[in-house]
């Protein structure tokens, strides 16, 4: 299990979101709109948000029908202002299909703790 480090503004999804919502529904509705965005569709947003990332393993799933294996991605960054460790469901065109678990910190230390025992 190799972890992967991505560069970028990844720490300013949040903020690129509330941004885009002020121009639609005015800054009293945005941020309260973003968070129920997030809510409904948090594995994209903290998948776009990592600074980095690591292979936990494939994730065959339960349907025996399924016809593509996905794979289990721990990712780990800040979001919203808070670090986070989210542990994704992820396909071969790096798309996120579920988000299996999130969890958030106040300190980067105990953030890159459960980002190294994430399995």
């Amino acid at each position: 299990m190799v972890d992967v480090a991505i560069s970028g503004a990844a720490d300013r999804v949040f903020e690129r979101l509330v941004s885009g919502l002020e121009t639609e529904f005015g800054s009293a509705a945005a941020e309260g709109l973003a968070r129920v965005f997030v809510e409904a569709e948090g594995g994209d947003f903290y998948w776009e948000a990592r600074e980095k990332m690591r292979w936990l393993g494939l994730w065959e799933g339960l349907d025996e029908e399924q016809a593509e294996a996905l794979d289990r991605v721990a990712v780990a960054g800040v979001f919203d202002g808070r670090c986070y460790v989210a542990v994704l469901l992820v396909d071969g065109w790096d798309a996120v299909q579920a988000l299996l678990g999130v969890r958030h910190f106040e300190e980067r230390a105990a953030a890159d703790d459960a980002f190294a025992k994430a399995h």
